[in-house]
């Protein structure tokens, strides 16, 4: 008890306070960022201005972390007044996001949730299957989903690694499957964007001779998967918008069920790291991203505020490569050449 009577040491006080006065300064660089990118959103959402324009947008993972923060912030922007479909596996946690939405006005406008496990090709198959029959256009494909239960490969029942399966596999199957609706809207004049949500530039190299990561598994590959599906996608839909997006570290249930000690370290450097992101201020910076930054056809490499990374911040991969990571994906996913 007497301890808790002496003062503490001048030096840890200082030290305490120099802290202190670092995360309060870096916390209002963010606030003011996000003042101003708030202010953008609602003046550059593409649709705002005209009745005509009802955008449809899929959120595959848009029941908990980014992909709940982004369709959060796309339904506040359109003022409801869009077509936004949640993907995932928690029906609790949808329902409770959409009764949050604005009300639509406009005849066309709806929210909903459809469950799917994305970790299964079969069950994105009957999915997008649906979607196609009865949705004729998609404006807007964003992608989050990712999970970290281990830490290593864990096979789901088709044979794929779950967590390759959710971070990669199953995007591309979603972006190849739902082409056809992203084309009709392009040929409306209207945006066809697709959002990856991951790390562009900041993967470990790609194992060539093990593609499946069944002789050496390295989940950090991953952003590498995504930079070179992308350049190979992108000659193949020249008119959509693609986006692959770091969104730094957020404040999410990623790690919820990941082993104890992962869990305890992200949570501590999502609670001390200043630069840390609530899903709400993620998903404010990613939509910025969609809405103006990636301003025409391409492949976009962006950062946690939506602005695009200098250029060589990602590989570019040859054609060889390209081919092969494309021809691997179409025979894991039995995707039909798009």
């Amino acid at each position: 008890m007497d301890l808790l009577k002496k003062p503490l040491p001048v030096g840890l006080v200082v030290v305490a306070a120099v802290g202190l006065t670092a995360y309060t300064r870096v916390r209002r660089t963010i606030k003011r960022k996000l003042a101003l990118v708030e202010k953008a959103n609602t003046k550059y959402a593409p649709f705002s201005h005209t009745s005509s324009y009802v955008p449809v947008a899929i959120f595959v993972g848009g029941t908990s972390g980014i992909g709940q923060g982004m369709a959060e912030a796309f339904a506040k922007y359109t003022k409801g007044n869009a077509h936004i479909i949640l993907i995932g596996r928690n029906v609790t946690a949808a329902h409770a996001i959409i009764a949050k939405f604005p009300k639509p006005t406009a005849a066309a406008a709806k929210h909903e949730f459809i469950y799917c496990d994305a970790s299964l090709m079969k069950d994105i198959d009957r999915l997008t299957g649906e979607l196609l029959a009865r949705i004729p256009k998609i404006n807007f494909l964003v992608l989050s989903t990712m999970e970290f239960a281990s830490l290593g490969r864990e096979d789901t029942q088709e044979g794929v690694d779950s967590k390759m399966a959710l971070a990669y596999y199953g995007r591309v199957k979603f972006t190849t499957s739902l082409a056809p609706a992203l084309q009709m809207a392009r040929k409306g004049g209207e945006d066809a964007t697709v959002h990856y949500v991951a790390a562009p530039g900041r993967g470990k190299p790609i194992n060539w001779e093990d593609l499946s990561m069944k002789k050496s598994y390295a989940i950090r590959s991953v952003p590498s998967y995504l930079d070179t599906i992308l350049q190979e996608l992108a000659p193949r839909h020249r008119n959509f918008t693609f986006i692959h997006a770091w969104p730094g570290l957020v404040r999410t249930g990623l790690v919820r069920d990941a082993p104890l000690p992962y869990r305890l370290y992200f949570n501590l450097m999502a609670t001390i790291n200043p630069w840390a992101l609530s899903h709400t201020e993620s998903g404010e910076f990613m939509v910025r991203a969609m809405w103006q930054t990636a301003d025409r056809p391409g492949v976009w490499s962006v950062d946690e505020y939506g602005d695009k990374l200098p250029e060589g911040s990602v590989r570019v991969a040859s054609e060889e490569e390209r081919s092969k990571l494309w021809e691997h994906t179409v025979e894991v996913t039995s995707l039909k050449s798009a």
